[in-house]
């Protein structure tokens, strides 16, 4: 296929639009309010699973070391030696799925007290040493949230740990809302990517409807399939980047000027930050675009071409 012929299709595909000004205008807006809302449902997705994300890497396991005053069966009435605490925290490191540990002695902690709490710095004063009731602790962070039961149950087999705590219920409903948030976000972007496809194909077909007369003659001419196909799929190529990019335009647009608003409503809320998604997701709506385009041009002339 020579440089020449796709150049012809170009010109072609360029003229075509052009003549038919109104239905290429029909067929890029439609083009682009459909990619909008692709967009605007895929930011969405992003931000919500981000959030899912951030809520994730908050769960952590707090693990008591014994001391002389823990109670517990396990432990025995003295405090563990730093040769002990150390050993325990380098096995929980070497752990699977242990991201990061962090040690708090209860001197630490009760230091923390104070400071949170300066009016009750002298009260609190007359525990410090041997008096302190704190425990050690330890805060254990995992690559995989899924994983948090099971490290917790091998923390608290070890020898030297009292107890611990990683909240269960709330990290079991904290999986709940983002398998829910994951799996919902990803059906309604393959639902709202399956209507794209849909709509950007019945508009194409509207316009190779409109010229269905022009396409029968150059098949009775002589004229192959491919040599009709190649100016319509340019056109279905043009149409639909030109679409993808007012969407793109009008997405970027909105998102730099909401997601400053929104954080600053809300500061809790985790936003993606323009910069990190802007960019990937125009050059993503683009290709869509200018794919789905040429896709429905292939297919819409299927049906004229058999003369």
């Amino acid at each position: 296929m020579s440089l020449r012929g796709w150049a012809t299709a170009l010109r072609d595909a360029l003229h075509n639009t052009t003549r038919g000004s109104l239905m290429s205008l029909a067929s890029m807006l439609s083009v682009a309010v459909t990619l909008l809302v692709l967009a605007v449902v895929v930011l969405l997705a992003l931000n919500l699973e981000n959030v899912a994300a951030t809520a994730e890497s908050q769960v952590e396991i707090k693990g008591y070391l014994c001391t002389a005053r823990r109670e517990e069966v396990k432990c025995n009435q003295r405090d563990l030696t730093e040769a002990e605490t150390k050993a325990i925290l380098d096995r929980i490191r070497s752990m699977p799925y242990v991201q990061q540990v962090t040690f708090l002695s209860r001197h630490e902690a009760l230091e923390q007290m104070k400071q949170a709490d300066p009016s009750q710095a002298a009260l609190l004063a007359g525990y410090e040493g041997d008096e302190n009731p704190l425990s050690d602790e330890i805060y254990v962070k995992v690559t995989d949230v899924e994983q948090v039961a099971a490290v917790a149950e091998q923390i608290q087999a070890m020898s030297g740990v009292a107890r611990v705590d990683y909240g269960k219920e709330i990290v079991a409903d904290l999986l709940a809302f983002t398998n829910a948030v994951r799996i919902g976000g990803l059906g309604l972007v393959v639902l709202l990517l399956f209507a794209t496809v849909l709509t950007l194909s019945n508009t194409i077909r509207l316009s190779v409807y409109a010229r269905r007369r022009e396409v029968s003659i150059m098949k009775l001419v002589g004229a192959t399939d491919w040599y009709i196909r190649r100016p319509f799929v340019l056109e279905g190529m043009l149409l639909g980047a030109v679409g993808a990019a007012l969407a793109g335009g009008v997405t970027t647009w909105g998102y730099i000027r909401l997601a400053p608003a929104i954080q600053e409503s809300l500061p809790f809320l985790p936003l993606v930050q323009p910069e990190l998604i802007l960019t990937d997701l125009v050059l993503a709506l683009l290709g869509l675009g200018a794919v789905l385009g040429a896709v429905a041009s292939y297919f819409s002339l299927r049906r004229f071409l058999k003369v």
